[in-house]
């Protein structure tokens, strides 16, 4: 570990000594009376009139451009002052004065869309305010849900064309769990968010790869300092009552700004399911009938308490420390039928602390580190009468301990004729303790103690380039080597996303990634679970690794219509599925590697509008899936299925004083295929009424979901080989939820490096 360690500082010192000092472009743009000017558009030229780059003013008037030609002219407009022309060189453009025009348009009043969407490089960056002036939308996480291709699924947000999703902040990739990060955008006032970009294929610095959705924070504005933030509230009726509630607090100024961040989460859950099998061992059939039902309880608290230290412009200092602790959870599934008669009660604790520094210079280079610990308890106290009338009973006590270091540094480098350099390196390591004790002796050979150490070392290189307004090429290549126990491997992550603009109302991209996925800590444990006297789940510590190839062709009509092809190869992809036992009477839930799983997926985002009162959006999926495992036990599959997928967001402006508003979405799939699992058509309609009162500082939102119990009905079959069962399972969302927010003041940019624990857990 110390040799590991040693060769990772010595890595980042090298890169960190290799540094030079690469410039940006950078100013400010006022009016007559020094206020500044918000969304002057800045652009870049050689004295030539050869196009370089552009830019947008902030809220506070400043403006920056990643290029520094030698000399260089620029010109600024907006649409409500004179445009100015002027040549400079260096990488101070200073303050630069727009004269406001004289006219009048008397009754005239001009009507217009803004641009939806727009290319920035290898980004499609939407503008949030716009996107959501309409929209139900009361925080972060209902905002991505308006961004065209975004669904949500299974509470898990999904991007057309791609297999799997990123989200960060502010440039800075999530480490939190799923649950936590949208716990944290979910509090997160809308307002916040400037803007969105979507990149298909993300460049290396953002330390993360695929699909990616980064949400850019709006920054500081003068006189919002202070004290400023939300508080919230929503009482949610499933088949038992829940809720959630907390406040964001902000204090700002210009050199010092400081937040925090308090939610609790009183969450209840059901899910119940009918399995029938033909369950062949030996060479006899029997009938397997088995009901079970679950419900589960915890109480969750998250904290967030960060800081930055403005040293100077561009030159910032992030201290974060985030706890996420739910001490008293609980989970209660009682199973009944011709094989088994059992309860499975569950008691956890759970915690986590993060603690993340990170540093960000006026020269392009970013560097931080972060240490995270995870702790996991478990007691599980389990009872069956068998069909023999046998009684068995047992406690088990199991433990999971996480510690992971990392570090990383970034930097971009400017260079001439127009290119940009990307490079920068990261090491981390992770150390993994699970323990799993039973209390009987003849379960002993079930108990496990493991230790997994993880090591991975990534090295990165890339550029950016506009060969011209209508060409701009995004490419690079990481380097990395990964070691666990006996398992080492190196591999490398090409990445490229090529753009052409042959005008604002056509833009087509071009992207490709890799990525690979590890399974999670618990399941290279090997450890065996028991759901009932029938049913178990066992982990695989011989799992690999799978690989993801993705290519996806863009285009986008008017800067609204958005149509899509991707495709996505997975070699050695895996899942879990259950497995009815050839030995014994028991099925199994496990993990196995597959031969591949391949995707080809067709998009199209519909928006349209009936005059000021009917916003609608449509979008349709065509997906045709293959999936082949040749050494499935003696089960193998080689499965193929077209799979149509829709969504439809329809929001009506019922009045505007009082400012009330309705929302409809309609979600539906047809037939659809998962390994050797065929899943029946499902479907689903949501409906949200809300009123914004107090200047719209104030809101009470009554929502229903899954108003027709759609997804109760999430019915499964598996016709493979000797394989022959099938799953009705009822998920139970249909509820409603009564919500109220009130937010005071503004709220300040805040970066901050989340904490990723999605392999962490039992």
């Amino acid at each position: 570990m110390k040799r590991y360690f040693l060769m990772s500082i010595l890595l980042l010192a090298g890169v960190l000594t290799s540094l030079s000092m690469a410039q940006t472009l950078s100013g400010k743009v006022t009016d007559s009376r020094e206020r500044p000017i918000d969304g002057a558009t800045v652009v870049l030229q050689r004295i030539d009139s050869t196009f370089v780059d552009a830019a947008v003013t902030d809220t506070a008037g400043f403006f920056s451009l990643n290029q520094v030609p030698e000399h260089y002219r620029l010109i600024f407009q907006h649409i409500l002052y004179d445009t100015v022309e002027k040549e400079g060189t260096g990488s101070d453009a200073g303050v630069t004065v727009l004269k406001e025009k004289d006219y009048a348009l008397g009754e005239v009043v001009v009507k217009a869309d803004r641009p939806l969407v727009k290319v920035e490089g290898s980004r499609l960056t939407y503008d949030m305010p716009q996107l959501t002036a309409n929209k139900l939308v009361t925080n972060a996480y209902e905002a991505i849900k308006e961004l065209p291709g975004v669904m949500e699924q299974n509470d898990v947000l999904t991007l057309a064309g791609t297999s799997s999703l990123s989200i960060i902040l502010n440039g800075k990739p999530s480490s939190m769990t799923y649950e936590q990060l949208t716990t944290l955008l979910k509090a997160m006032p809308a307002s916040r968010v400037e803007r969105a970009e979507v990149m298909y294929s993300a460049p290396p610095q953002y330390h993360v790869r695929g699909a990616v959705i980064n949400l850019v924070l709006k920054g500081y504005k003068e006189g919002e300092g202070g004290l400023q933030g939300e508080v919230n509230g929503s009482y949610v009726q499933l088949d038992e009552a829940g809720g959630n509630g907390g406040v964001t607090l902000a204090y700002t100024s210009p050199k010092f700004d400081v937040d925090f961040m308090y939610n609790l989460n009183d969450r209840y859950s059901r899910q119940s399911m009918e399995f029938d099998a033909l369950h062949t061992v030996a060479g006899e059939t029997h009938e397997i009938h088995l009901s079970d039902n679950g419900e589960g309880r915890d109480i969750s608290h998250l904290f967030r308490l960060g800081g930055a230290y403005k040293f100077s412009e561009g030159n910032q200092l992030d201290l974060n420390y985030t706890t996420n602790f739910t001490p008293n959870g609980t989970n209660d599934l009682r199973a009944w039928g011709n094989i088994s008669n059992s309860r499975n009660y569950h008691e956890s604790d759970e915690q986590m602390h993060n603690a993340a520094l990170s540093y960000t210079s006026d020269f392009g280079l970013k560097a931080g580190a972060d240490y995270t610990f995870y702790k996991n308890k478990d007691t599980q106290d389990f009872s069956d009468t068998g069909t023999d009338g046998q009684e068995s009973a047992f406690i088990s006590n199991s433990e999971q301990r996480i510690d992971r270091w990392k570090v990383y540094a970034d930097h971009s480098l400017t260079l001439p004729k127009d290119w940009t350099l990307n490079y920068g390196t990261s090491f981390t390591y992770v150390n993994d303790r699970n323990m799993q004790r039973y209390n009987l002796p003849e379960m002993s050979s079930d108990n496990t103690d493991s230790r997994i150490d993880e090591y991975t070392y990534n090295a990165y290189v890339g550029f950016d380039k506009s060969f011209n307004p209508r060409w701009s090429l995004s490419a690079s290549a990481a380097v990395e080597y990964y070691k666990m126990e006996d398992y080492e491997k190196w591999a490398v992550y090409p990445t490229m996303q090529l753009s052409y603009v042959p005008s604002p109302s056509h833009i087509l991209q071009l992207s490709f990634s890799s990525d690979k996925t590890y399974p999670d800590y618990w399941t290279l444990s090997g450890t065996v679970g028991y759901l009932n006297g029938y049913q178990q789940s066992v982990g695989n510590a011989y799992l690999k690794p799978y690989t993801d190839y993705s290519a996806a062709l863009t285009y986008i009509l008017k800067s609204k219509y958005i149509f899509q092809v991707s495709y996505d190869y997975q070699p050695d992809y895996f899942m879990q599925m259950v497995y009815l036992d050839s030995e014994r009477l028991r099925s199994v839930y496990n993990y196995q590697n597959w031969d591949y799983n391949n995707q080809l997926i067709l998009t199209a985002v519909i928006p349209f509008k009936v005059g000021g009162w009917w916003d609608s959006r449509l979008t349709l999926n065509a997906l045709f899936g293959h999936a082949k495992a040749s050494h499935y036990y003696d089960a193998p599959f080689d499965n193929r299925q077209w799979t149509g997928i829709g969504s439809w967001t329809n929001t009506f402006i019922l009045s505007q004083k009082p400012n009330i508003k309705f929302e409809v979405t309609a979600f539906g799939q047809t037939k659809a295929l998962q390994g050797s699992y065929r899943i029946q058509p499902i479907g689903s309609v949501n409906a949200t009424l809300r009123y914004t009162f107090a200047g719209d500082k104030a809101m009470i939102q009554l929502k229903g979901t899954d108003i027709f119990n759609g997804y109760n009905h999430f019915n499964m079959k598996v016709r493979n080989g000797a394989q022959h069962l099938d799953m009705g399972v009822a998920n139970y969302q249909h509820g409603i939820t009564l919500s109220f927010s009130y937010k005071f003041g503004g709220y300040t940019k805040k970066e901050s490096k989340d904490v990723d624990t999605s392999r962490f857990g039992l």
